[in-house]
């Protein structure tokens, strides 16, 4: 369909990478697809910024291990750039002593394993199978449009997959799911394994992102969905130029098929005319004309804020207008003189995925001294230094640290104004423990609190999930049962972003789906 003027057949609110995703289907189905961003730049916290010049590297997100396969051949995002710079990427847990421990992805891998953990080597096994198998019950539900939670049949062909999956997968992993459910990862660990090491890097990978501690009910459950997610992706791999590399080139699409991104273009309100959405309200005033809206940012920003309560019903209203829990995680990244130095680690895994991760009871205390607005006596780290694979992202012979910290208040005690300082110092101890003189390599760093993040890249209140990752706001239940199936009360106007299913994580999934069901209502053929 040729564009007239100012209307367009679709118009994407957001340039994250869900929002993009979604105007890269439409344009690839043949629609004009405007893609508006507040922002001076596409991506949100799956872009590249620059730390100083000549320095580049991931600024939130740094490793991508849940990107269906699907989407990106069915996008064709290989012809518009996109590649890997690591593939397969191991993850190996730091100890103080230099006794670090990978995660075995392997025969061989595990025969190391085994060797440095002999207590705790077939347990580990057995939980891994334990909680695949569990995870293997919800994966395939993680790529499809969920059910209307209000409509008695749609929930009956729900239950009936789920129950022809069990009988395939076997009665045992649903009722070893339905254990799950309600129990802490922390208790569960404590029962199965000795080293605290270990038990503190599951601990991270269930709590990672979420604002509950280890000991939180529900957190074992999370353990599951996050496996699950890793079985859309295509295993933990970096992105050739940063993880920003991935949204250039769904603009790329985007640009070829006549598309249009504007930066720094704030929408004011979205435009309904008899229930019907018919375009945006810029800033400025100006009136951008589709019959099609997608929002890509937080449910609760689009229907209160750009839509308006008197759109919805009240008792919706009242639902989006309970807030999540904010972000807990912060971003530390590096621009460093020379390459770090990890004492007695392997060459071959400078280029992992390193976490620090002390124990549960540290991770349980650092949950507690975030929930009270103070900082972890001992913080979980998750350490990657993107250059060892991509040598493109800083000078010759110079290197890129990415840190994501665990458990940091959106709230510091004191004020991030004076507390920033004091952070950042603690984060850089905390990582010189492992990799000794990292200070005097320092160039420059850039620090991302939960505030930062949200003001920066548009995450409310800084979390990744935009929405709590509890059974009662996942699949058809996210943000809200009302709008679990992207669909709003106004026809034409869809929510596409992280806060709904599947949630957070570089994806792709909520802007793939949601184009589904527009699809399915017609609303984005041509």
């Amino acid at each position: 369909m040729r564009r007239r003027g100012n209307t367009y057949d679709a118009i994407v609110i957001g340039a994250g990478h869900n929002g993009l995703v979604a105007a890269a289907r439409l344009s690839r189905a043949g629609r004009q697809v405007l893609v508006l961003e507040a922002a001076e730049a596409i991506g949100g916290a799956a872009a590249t910024s620059e730390i100083v010049p000549g320095y580049v590297g991931p600024a939130v997100a740094h490793l991508v291990d849940s990107f269906p396969r699907y989407i990106e051949r069915g996008l064709k995002l290989g012809k518009h750039g996109l590649r890997y710079a690591a593939r397969d990427i191991p993850t190996v847990v730091l100890n103080p002593d230099g006794e670090h421990l990978t995660l075995p992805r392997n025969r061989k891998e595990f025969a190391r394993f085994a060797k440095a953990l002999p207590r705790d080597a077939e347990a580990y096994r057995d939980r891994v199978a334990l909680v695949r198998s569990q995870a293997s019950l919800i994966e395939p539900l993680l790529g499809e449009l969920p059910p209307d939670m209000r409509d008695v049949d749609a929930l009956r062909r729900f239950c009936r997959r789920l129950v022809w999956r069990t009988a395939f997968s076997g009665q045992a992993a649903l009722q070893s799911l339905m254990q799950t459910l309600p129990e802490s990862i922390g208790d569960r660990l404590d029962a199965e394994f000795e080293s605290p090491l270990l038990k503190g890097a599951l601990a991270f990978e269930a709590t990672l992102g979420g604002a509950e501690g280890p000991y939180a009910p529900g957190t074992s459950f999370r353990a599951v969905w996050r496996e699950a997610m890793r079985m859309q992706g295509q295993g933990v791999r970096q992105l050739e130029g940063g993880t920003g590399a991935l949204c250039d080139a769904l603009a790329s699409i985007i640009n070829t098929q006549g598309g249009e991104i504007r930066l720094n273009t704030p929408v004011e309100r979205i435009v309904v005319e008899g229930s019907v959405a018919a375009g945006v309200e810029l800033a400025d005033g100006m009136v951008m004309r589709a019959p099609l809206v997608l929002s890509a940012i937080n449910p609760r920003a689009t229907l209160i804020g750009l839509l308006g309560a008197e759109k919805l019903e009240t008792q919706q209203a009242m639902e989006l207008c309970h807030a999540p829990r904010p972000g807990n995680a912060a971003k530390l990244n590096l621009a460093l003189e020379r390459a770090p130095v990890f004492p007695r680690l392997a060459a071959e895994f400078y280029g992992a995925r390193l976490l620090v991760v002390p124990s549960v009871e540290a991770m349980d205390d650092a949950a507690t001294a975030c929930r009270e607005g103070r900082f972890a006596c001992e913080p979980a780290l998750e350490i990657h230094v993107p250059s060892i694979a991509d040598r493109t992202l800083a000078p010759e012979g110079q290197h890129i640290l990415s840190v994501i910290v665990h458990n940091v208040p959106y709230e510091a005690e004191g004020g991030w104004t004076m507390q920033r300082e004091i952070f950042v110092q603690k984060i850089v101890r905390a990582i010189a423990v492992f990799a000794p003189g990292i200070e005097d390599a320092m160039i420059a760093g850039e620090i991302l609190t939960p505030p930062d993040i949200e003001r920066k890249y548009g995450l409310a209140g800084g979390a990744w999930h935009q929405g709590d990752l509890r059974l009662d706001r996942l699949f058809g239940f996210r943000p809200t049962p009302a709008f679990g199936r992207y669909e709003t009360p106004v026809a034409g106007l869809y929510l596409c972003g992280a806060g709904s299913h599947p949630g957070g994580g570089v994806t792709g999934l909520p802007g793939w789906l949601a184009v589904e069901a527009a699809m399915q209502q017609g609303e984005g053929r041509q």
